[in-house]
C-alpha cells in the first residue's frame, strides 16, 4: 500500500520551503552570504522568473574551494546549468527515481502552466514525506543499527 501512495503522491502535496533564488550573475561571494545568511545548502540561479542553474553545496567544495578561483567571478560559471526539473503534478515517485538515478539532493520545480521556477524538492522532503507513510519502520530503526547484534547463545 505505501508504494502506491509513493506512486500516485504529487510533489504539490509535499511540505516544501520556498527555495532561495539568486540572480543570475551574482559573485559567489555574495551567493555564499546569501546561502549562510538564509541557512540553505543551496540555491536557484535564475534570469527573470526562468531557472537557468542550480548552486549547491557540492558545487562551491567541488569546483571551488581550494582552488584560485576569484570570488567575485559569476556564480553562473560553477553551477549547474540547464538542470534537470520537475513539476509539481510529477509524482513524488518519480522525484526519487530522478534523485536516485542522478545523485540529486535539489531538484527545481517548474510550473507546467507558464514554464516558471515553482520551487524546489529537497532530499528532506522525500525523507519526511517517506517517515510518514513507514512510521513504525522509521521509529523502530535503533540509532545505529549496526552496533546492535543477535545475542550469544540459544
Amino acid at each position: 500500500m505505501p508504494e502506491k501512495i509513493i506512486a500516485e503522491s504529487k510533489i504539490r502535496h509535499l511540505d516544501l520551503d520556498p527555495p532561495l533564488r539568486i540572480v543570475s550573475g551574482t559573485s559567489i561571494h555574495s551567493a555564499l552570504q546569501e546561502m549562510r545568511k538564509q541557512k540553505q545548502s543551496m540555491a536557484l540561479v535564475c534570469r527573470g522568473d526562468d531557472c537557468i542553474g542550480i548552486f549547491t553545496e557540492r558545487d562551491f567544495l567541488n569546483k571551488i574551494l581550494g582552488l584560485n578561483v576569484n570570488h567575485s567571478a559569476p556564480v553562473d560559471e560553477f553551477m549547474s546549468a540547464n538542470p534537470k526539473s520537475l513539476t509539481l503534478e510529477d509524482t513524488v515517485g518519480k522525484a526519487i527515481l530522478l534523485m536516485h538515478e542522478n545523485g540529486f539532493r535539489n531538484i527545481p520545480l517548474i510550473d507546467q502552466k507558464n514554464g516558471k521556477c515553482a520551487g524546489v524538492v529537497r532530499i528532506k522532503n522525500i525523507i519526511d514525506f517517506l517517515a510518514e507513510i513507514y512510521p513504525e519502520e522509521v521509529l523502530n530503526v535503533p540509532p545505529r543499527p549496526e552496533r546492535f547484534t543477535a545475542p550469544d547463545g540459544a
